[in-house]
């Protein structure tokens, strides 16, 4: 491969892995709950007779951040952790640790694990428990509030989302590969969704589910195992491959693999892992279409792809990303195996 060449691989390998960074981020933070805790801490804030700030210097709330926030004229449970709001809502500790910038790792260290708690089914805990979170918290915030004579909520806003993105940044090493195969579920089922071609959701258990239009299912896709169409045709999520049409009597009729690798020096041994599950596709249906959708693509590989009998097309993520002609050039190519013509 020539420099220029080279060169162009290793732009499509960075825009890859940051346009698929940024969705990473969003899905996150929303599984995560981190936009449903504004909300659930600025109603909590408007009901400020039901808390009590008289204890809060023994909660470890600094003369100094307390008078920063009457300033602002922030409500105190928008900035500091109080005992009896997270005995009542458990999960608003992720909001109260991340605003004072500790991971859950810090937190387990300085006082006790608190993932379960802040799951949407939390176990209980104690009032001491509660109260040895509320001192570590605003003792964290204290001193931030009171390195600054500007404070707005915003800016507490800004912590939280800082430190949530840095917490995620350490997962999204090892993410490149699922990311890329969400962001092709996401294509397949917005496309069908924008057409009024979905009938229904096949759930994480397998369960049926019936279509809903005022859902959200683009950015649930993770949670979901497919999709089924009002044509008789479905589209199943899995492994090997990735992604299976199929079409009224089960028999796949077009099966799609993912590779999300950034690598070029694993661009064949990405190849070679898609074979197995062509030749499967291929031995239950001799006419089934094969699809390899890859975000990095060698010479050498397009090469080799265009002359295997099990692997009919090649596709570039980058470009679909990065140009709205190829992706949506991709997804009419499926229309009739979704048992549409467009």
């Amino acid at each position: 491969m020539s420099k220029a060449g080279q060169s162009d691989l290793e732009r499509d390998v960075q825009q890859i892995n940051y346009a698929l960074r940024a969705s990473f981020f969003y899905r996150r933070l929303k599984d995560d709950g981190l936009f449903g805790l504004l909300e659930d801490v600025a109603t909590i804030a408007r009901d400020s007779r039901s808390y009590s700030w008289e204890e809060r210097v023994a909660w470890k709330v600094t003369h100094g951040a307390w008078t920063a926030c009457e300033a602002a004229q922030l409500a105190p449970a928008a900035v500091f952790a109080h005992p009896k709001v997270l005995l009542e809502h458990p999960h608003l500790i992720a909001y109260y640790r991340n605003v004072a910038v500790l991971p859950r790792k810090g937190v387990q260290y300085l006082a006790f694990n608190v993932a379960p708690l802040e799951r949407p089914s939390p176990r209980s805990f104690t009032y001491s428990q509660a109260l040895q979170l509320a001192k570590l918290f605003n003792t964290h915030i204290s001193g931030l509030l009171e390195s600054t004579r500007t404070l707005a909520l915003t800016h507490i806003h800004a912590l939280l989302f800082s430190s949530a993105g840095a917490s995620l940044d350490g997962s999204w090493r090892n993410r490149l590969g699922v990311e890329a195969e969400l962001a092709v579920r996401t294509y397949l089922l917005r496309h069908a969704i924008e057409r009024n071609w979905v009938s229904g959701l096949i759930d994480a258990k397998g369960r049926p589910q019936p279509y809903d239009q005022a859902k959200d299912y683009l950015s649930e896709i993770e949670h979901y195992n497919g999709f089924k169409l009002c044509s008789g045709c479905s589209v199943k999520f899995g492994q090997e491959p990735d992604v299976t049409i199929m079409d009224a009597g089960g028999r796949p009729a077009c099966a799609i693999e993912v590779k999300g690798g950034k690598d070029p020096a694993g661009a064949l041994e990405r190849l070679g892992a898609v074979k197995k599950s062509f030749a499967a596709a291929k031995e239950e249906n001799h006419a089934a279409h094969t699809v390899l959708v890859a975000s990095c693509i060698t010479d050498e590989m397009a090469r080799r792809a265009g002359a295997d009998p099990l692997i009919d097309e090649v596709r570039s993520l980058t470009q679909m990303i990065s140009e709205p002609s190829a992706k949506e050039a991709f997804l009419k190519s499926l229309g009739p195996y979704f048992g549409f013509t467009e």
